[in-house]
């Protein structure tokens, strides 16, 4: 008998071998397959069996070397789902099927489990009586498959979420919890162990002991009832008995899968999956996605609205509006360093958020610190310095300027970069106040297990902790322990200028979770930082009317066909020299234009702001209404490969523009 075998390489296509007639009884749809590939040897995947190839008579199959598996590990979802994730993110079929099928995933693990002694689940007390709203939620999502819980913080959507979840267990279900890092999880974890018992639940993302792993992994293909928390990877997870799938901040752009393949969105992939199982999922947030938010408005879910705290977190945190910078800091106001001290005196703990790492910063106005801007589409300017050339570059749309700039705001001619990140901000604050106990938690102060954003919430819940500066990793973690009654976001203006159409969103989403957390304790503060109080709605924030904002940005993405309103890709292109790489980002837009003119938008060539020096990058983006031409059209691509000098990243629905 010939089998169909897709291998996980970047090859668009499977592969026919001959079973051996001893092994054609243990053959199967979605087993491991060891299989000579070229030189070597590689594990693949059965796609198909009793195949007809149609060859040249010179050309002979090859024997399958073995079976791996005594038994499919995915249920019949495995290739409807495997194909869905194909489709839309512009990866191979084996490279999809290599992660829905991971290599712990096996039958020496099963053999090796041992099933520990059952536990009766503790009773599920709510934290207090269901308010009317939890109750409607409550009904909405045991009445329909995908579901919202969304509005106001604090009211009660977590604890609603959980009861659903307490019933599926109760039921002998399986339900996994996706939360966006390994951060923000701590909480969640404390919470849930709290309700359900730590016999019952399971973490799962890259920190966890591989021996852990292997037992949750064993539950979950044994069907055993069991709570799963784990960041996106575990969407893809082949559970056998998954009820429910609860999604935690669901509008973070972590659960978007793109630093490697296969590309995906763990909250699209949820949803996908619910269709194909028949199990629900809850998607819980303050600040819904506008992708989510689309799928409201085609009534594709079910939304069900918190407009009301719970009656311990009725405090409405007070917004200040103060200039980016100060007569002793370049980062931080005067007012914002003398609200910093006065909190430290009464006790209190700091939170100040800054987007960017290390020293970073941008080119601005020496006289009055405005930003230079693009001529076309007036975001911020980058300065670009190479060997040959020093120039200004506009990230959102490609376009050039030089160096020579006039201040639109004073006429002043002398421009440098300006700013900082997260270690010049510590610094500085480290300079205005010695005796501060400052951390950081960004991503660099995260890159091993004793490096101090490990150290932050525990500095925060014994009082050890003054002021914590951070990225917004430090927004969900950082107020989750202690008593931070001060938060401030120095740089309002580079946040919602980025070179990103989703930007705002970003922005809105960032402050309206500071404003709403700090609600937990009374006479708290939010600063925001910017060189123009009509930069953005304030007023909106001040009443907490996120949905308002969501309103008017999802009219713009309609009028400059954006998502969630129109499919974007990226086209990112690399080469060691900036000739070939222009060379072929020229022939490639140009045979793009030819074929796909008339039914997409391709603009581009935009300069990447991170450059390495090995390599040289620039990207297209692609715009398109047309759903199936737009499938069809990342099928082509994945079927031309360019020449060996060139890398191509294609990324559907892209999340980073820099």
């Amino acid at each position: 008998m010939n089998i169909s075998v897709c291998i996980p390489v970047a090859l668009n296509m499977a592969f026919d071998y001959i079973l051996p007639s001893e092994l054609e009884d243990c053959a199967a749809l979605g087993l491991r397959v060891k299989v000579p590939f070229g030189k070597a040897v590689q594990t693949g995947y059965i796609t198909a069996l009793n195949t007809t190839p149609k060859l040249p008579p010179t050309v002979k199959l090859k024997k399958i070397i073995a079976i791996e598996d005594k038994r499919p590990f995915y249920g019949p979802e495995l290739f409807p789902l495997a194909k869905f994730i194909e489709q839309n993110y512009a990866n191979t079929l084996g490279e999809t099927l290599g992660v829905l099928i991971p290599s712990i995933f096996n039958q020496k693990m099963l053999d090796s489990y041992k099933e520990p002694a059952p536990a009766d689940l503790p009773f599920f007390y709510p934290a207090g009586e269901y308010t009317p709203e939890q109750k409607n939620a409550l009904k909405n999502a045991r009445e329909n498959q995908i579901n919202l819980f969304y509005g106001a913080n604090l009211s009660g959507k977590t604890e609603a979420a959980l009861s659903l979840a307490y019933d599926v267990l109760n039921d002998g279900g399986q339900v996994l919890v996706l939360v966006p890092d390994v951060i923000s999880s701590a909480n969640l974890i404390e919470v849930i162990n709290k309700k359900f018992g730590a016999e019952h639940i399971h973490l799962w993302h890259s920190k966890v002991l591989l021996s852990r792993r292997k037992t949750a992994a064993a539950e979950m293909l044994l069907g055993k009832p069991c709570l799963t928390v784990g960041t996106r990877s575990a969407c893809l997870l082949p559970f056998k008995n998954l009820k429910l799938t609860i999604i935690f901040r669901e509008e973070s752009k972590d659960f978007k899968q793109e630093d490697a393949k296969p590309y995906y969105h763990a909250r699209e992939v949820a949803v996908e999956r619910a269709k194909l199982t028949g199990g629900k999922v809850i998607m819980v947030s303050a600040t819904p996605s506008l992708e989510t938010l689309k799928l409201k408005e085609d009534g594709a879910l079910k939304a069900s609205l918190f407009t009301k705290p719970l009656p311990a977190f009725t405090n409405n945190t007070e917004v200040i509006i103060a200039p980016k910078n100060g007569k002793k800091s370049k980062l931080i106001s005067d007012v914002l360093a003398e609200a910093l001290h006065q909190n430290m005196l009464r006790g209190g703990q700091s939170l100040v958020i800054l987007n960017r790492l290390g020293y970073s910063g941008i080119y601005a106005c020496l006289n009055c610190g405005a930003y230079a801007k693009c001529k076309k589409c007036g975001a911020f300017l980058s300065r670009v310095k190479t060997l040959k050339e020093d120039y200004l570059i506009c990230r959102k749309c490609g376009h050039k300027e030089t160096l020579q700039q006039v201040c639109p705001v004073c006429k002043n001619e002398i421009f440098r970069s300006h700013g900082g990140g997260t270690q010049a901000a510590a610094e500085e604050i480290y300079k205005l106040f010695p005796q501060a106990r400052v951390y950081r938690l960004d991503s660099q102060t995260l890159n091993t297990k004793k490096s101090e954003g490990h150290f932050v919430e525990e500095a925060l819940k014994d009082g050890q902790a003054d002021i914590i500066v951070g990225t917004n990793l430090a927004l969900n973690a950082g107020l989750g322990g202690g008593k931070i009654n001060l938060a401030a976001l120095l740089d309002a203006d580079t946040e919602l200028n980025a070179a990103d159409f989703r930007a705002a969103e970003r922005f809105a989403q960032t402050l309206f979770a500071l404003k709403s957390r700090l609600n937990r304790y009374k006479n708290a503060k939010l600063f925001i930082q910017t060189s123009k109080s009509d930069l953005f709605d304030f007023n909106l924030l001040k009443d907490n009317k996120y949905l308002e904002f969501a309103q008017a940005e999802a009219q713009f993405r309609r009028d400059f066909a954006f998502p969630p309103y129109t499919k974007l890709v990226k086209l990112l292109i690399s080469a060691k020299n900036e000739k070939d790489l222009n060379a072929y980002g020229d022939m490639t837009a140009k045979a793009l234009r030819e074929a796909y003119g008339a039914f997409m938008d391709i603009e581009g060539p935009v300069k990447c702001g991170a450059q390495s020096k090995e390599l040289c990058r620039q990207y297209y983006l692609i715009k398109s209404a047309d759903d199936d031409m737009l499938k069809g059209f990342l099928n082509t691509l994945l079927n031309n490969k360019p020449p060996k000098k060139i890398q191509l990243k294609v990324l559907a629905d892209p999340y980073n523009f820099i």
